[in-house]
């Protein structure tokens, strides 16, 4: 098991980012940059800290805007995101009801 620096979650041996919030893990039980090799042999048995990151979203909705609207103006507000805070990219469409929601990581205050 590795566990992330940032936030102090588990991955399996395989994973090289963490799930959670996609930092990178160290190689095979190496403590990661500027941790002491104590606190990553005993991390995995600490309980994690509380997250200090959540998961927001942004809705952009336009029954008269166009798909090609809709998707620009959630594109443009995900690129002012970062890879490391976007999720992901929703859509749904009820009765000519156009829906995009951006899901993305941002801190806690």
């Amino acid at each position: 098991m590795k566990t992330c620096p940032r936030c102090h979650e588990t991955s399996e041996d395989q994973f090289d980012t963490c799930w959670r919030c996609s930092t990178p893990l160290p190689d095979d039980g190496a403590p990661a940059p500027g941790e002491p090799a104590s606190l990553a042999a005993t991390a995995h048995r600490q309980s994690p800290p509380s997250p200090r990151r959540k998961v927001d979203f942004k809705i952009f909705r336009g029954t008269f805007t166009t798909w090609n609207i809709l998707c620009a103006e959630a594109a443009e507000f995900a690129s002012t995101l970062g890879p490391r805070d976007l999720i992901n990219i929703s859509h749904s469409e009820d009765e000519e009801d156009g829906v995009v929601v951006v899901w993305y990581w941002t801190d806690v205050d």
